[in-house]
């Protein structure tokens, strides 16, 4: 039986092991599309990543920290880290982490350098991430795709629960306890990555060969970003969603009363209205 499992495994590996595309869209509509039409059958779970530059890597901030001029490697850095901040956060936190998971995605949350990548469950978050810094001059923003393999999926007809029992099992990615109205609001999660050896350097997630998933890379042109934010603006995600609490609300307010917007007219309606 445990051959069979892992000849279905291997399959679905060499199967998913595709060149990236890298796709360029406008609109919200022109990228729910896009999303909608993402395999499903063999992928257990998309999930997704935005960024302000297509050319930032998929790498996680702990390996964006030089450790050439150091005498440290990855997993004493990593240790050292951790160990400080789960001691010195005790009079600031009211969660408790259970294990190094938990611990690790407290960690991402408040800023320090870990070995996860953020990434989102909602396509529509991450694309607001994109498009949110607007007047950037940078050419290209983007949301990074990743597909997750399942081999309880293999059917064209099928259950969500049976998607996700392979995703469940191999805990490759992490849905954090929802310590923070950001994380439910944003539909957080993370992928966790290992430590290189010694001191060498982190190869970007989607360059890696051990990985057996699907990405895509979906791009805005800097002309299209203001567009697509007042799209998504009028679907409910803003600032205020986005980032619950004061500091969103004051952000969403200030975005109402300082940006201005194209005032489409729909024929149709425009005649009822008219009539």
């Amino acid at each position: 039986m445990s051959y069979l499992v892992d000849s279905l495994y291997n399959q679905v590996v060499h199967k998913l092991k595709k060149p990236m595309d890298r796709i360029e869209i406008t609109s919200v509509s022109e990228f729910l599309n896009l999303v909608q039409s993402f395999e499903q059958q063999h992928i257990a779970q998309w999930i997704y990543r935005g960024q302000g530059n297509e050319k930032y890597q998929l790498v996680p901030s702990l390996f964006r920290i030089n450790i050439k001029d150091t005498f440290t490697n990855w997993n004493d850095l990593e240790e050292y880290m951790l160990k400080v901040f789960k001691r010195e956060a005790r009079p600031f936190n009211e969660f408790e982490p259970k294990d190094e998971a938990e611990l690790l995605a407290l960690a991402q949350h408040h800023g320090l350098p870990t070995r996860l990548l953020d990434w989102s469950t909602n396509p529509l978050v991450s694309l607001f991430f994109a498009v949110e810094d607007y007047t950037s001059e940078v050419e290209f923003s983007a949301v990074w795709c990743y597909g997750y393999h399942s081999t309880n999926n293999c059917l064209p007809v099928s259950t969500r629960i049976d998607r996700r029992l392979t995703l469940e099992k191999e805990n490759e990615i992490i849905f954090p306890n929802h310590v923070s109205p950001r994380i439910t609001n944003q539909s957080g999660c993370f992928t966790i990555h290992e430590l290189p050896d010694g001191r060498e350097d982190f190869v970007p997630f989607n360059e890696q060969t051990n990985d057996c998933g699907l990405f895509d890379l979906v791009v805005i042109n800097k002309k299209h970003r203001k567009d697509i934010l007042d799209q998504l603006y009028d679907l409910g995600y803003h600032h205020g969603l986005i980032y619950p609490g004061l500091d969103g609300l004051a952000k969403r307010i200030k975005y109402e009363a300082s940006t201005t917007h194209n005032r489409c007219t729909n024929e149709r309606q425009y005649k009822r209205y008219m009539s």
